[in-house]
Parts: C-alpha cells; structure tokens; sequence
C-alpha cells in the first residue's frame, strides 16, 4: 500500500473516531448553572431526584433534564372580575397580589398549572369578601381588604409550594350608569352637608348676638363704650366732613357739637 494512502486511511478513521467521542461526550455530559434567585429540579427519566442549588452542575449519564423556578417576589394582576354587591349592584374589581415559590418541588408537582390555581383562588376570594358588602362599603373601605382577601386565599390555596405575601384591592370599576347616579348621589350628599355646615354657621352667630345682648343688659357701661368706640370709627372712615348720627339722650352730654 502506499504510503499516501496509507495516511489517508489514517486521517478518515481518527475524524470518524473523533466525531463518535465527541458525539458520546455532548450525550452523556450535562452542564447546567442554576442562578442565585433560582432553583433547579434534577430529573432522570422523569423521576425527581434532587434539588440544585445556585452554581454549575455537570452530570454524565442519560435521562438527565433540569427544571429551574424563579424563587423571587413575583406578581399577579386579576383584572376585571366582576362582583355583585349585597344591594344587586354590579361592578368589577381589580386586586394585586405579591407570592413566591417556597417550594419548587411541590409548585412543580401539586397542579398542572399552581400559577393558575394561585389566579383562581385569588378570584373566588375577591367574591367571597367583596360579594356580600354594599357598593358604598366596598369604595369607602377599598383599602381595608387586604387582610380577609389574603387569609381566604391562603386557606384555599393548598399545600401548592406557593407563599402569598400579600393582596389588595387596586381598581374599582362602576358601570356609566351606577357611576352617574353614585355621582349624583355624591352632590346631594355634599350639598346637604354645605346647607348644614351654613345652618350651623348662623346659629353660632345669633349665639354670639344673644350673649352680647345679655352682657350689654348686665352691664351698660359696655354699651356706652361700644357706642363711643362707633362714633370714633365712624369718624375716621372717610365719611367727609359730615357725619350725622343718632345719639341716645343719656350720652348726650359726652357729644359736643362741632359746626
């Protein structure tokens, strides 16, 4: 044979040699790196079999896979669900919640889909606290929710690996209709309200008047001087040069006519 040949032979059986290695390697070498707000589940042949932490894993042998889950706060928006107040109204709501996973294993494993479940119980919640409260108390205490929402999803929610840290009621949204005879109802509420701020206005005055009268009659020295003091401001507010007033017959001896 010759030597060319040879080599050629050779050359062809190394490249098939190392393209078989190289083939086994990325078969039977796994790589994985799990980040520090992450954590991994180890499968083989779809059977659990550790959990990894944060890093670089590598494992040789087939069968392997990785299923990583974000362990940090995440949120969920359930917008529009509509309610029915104890007095019929209708209106939707909008909550927000705050949950993260505190178990991989049991988010991965307890429902086909635990973000789902974690949306519908927060739902049935909103229903369940808000659906037997009138219109006026779900705007007025919005804000006050929080705690009963939080406490019903979490005895609702199961042994799901999730923890819900916290929800609230964001939006309350009223029908064009509702909204303008709430509206309406919101004017006459505060009109009322300015008519009697304004009633108890003037019963403070006439209270007022009533208590100077009775101190003037017990003592009528201050009345002299009231009247004494009008004079003077009357005098200097720029009348001109003539001022005619009544004087009552008991000061008429203090008043000097001057022509």
């Amino acid at each position: 044979m010759e030597p060319y040949l040879y080599l050629l032979i050779v050359g062809v059986a190394l490249i098939v040699l190392y393209q078989v290695v190289l083939k086994a390697f990325f078969h039977f070498a796994h790589v994985w790196t799990i980040w520090d707000f992450q954590t991994g589940l180890l499968f083989r042949d779809g059977k659990l079999i550790k959990r990894l932490k944060a890093g670089k894993h590598r494992l040789w042998g087939a069968g392997y896979s990785v299923v990583s889950y974000d362990t940090r706060t995440a949120e969920v928006v359930v917008q529009g669900q509509e309610v029915i107040t104890s007095d019929c109204a209708t209106l939707k709501l909008t909550a927000v919640a705050q949950w993260r996973i505190v178990d991989p294993a049991k988010f991965h494993l307890g429902s086909a889909n635990s973000a789902q479940s974690l949306y519908t119980v927060i739902q049935l919640a909103l229903r369940q606290v808000v659906g037997g409260i009138s219109l006026d108390e779900i705007i007025e205490q919005k804000s006050s929710f929080g705690p009963a929402l939080l406490e019903i999803a979490r005895l609702s929610l199961g042994d799901l690996g999730i923890e819900i840290l916290q929800i609230d009621i964001r939006d309350v949204m009223l029908s064009s209709e509702l909204k303008a005879s709430y509206q309406s109802v919101l004017t006459a509420r505060k009109a009322s309200l300015a008519q009697l701020e304004s009633a108890r206005g003037d019963a403070a005055a006439l209270r007022t008047l009533a208590n100077s009268s009775r101190l003037f009659e017990k003592n009528p020295d201050l009345m002299t001087l009231k009247y004494l003091e009008t004079l003077k401001v009357a005098g200097t507010s720029g009348y001109g040069n003539t001022l005619v007033i009544g004087v009552p017959e008991e000061l008429s001896g203090l008043v000097t006519r001057q022509s």
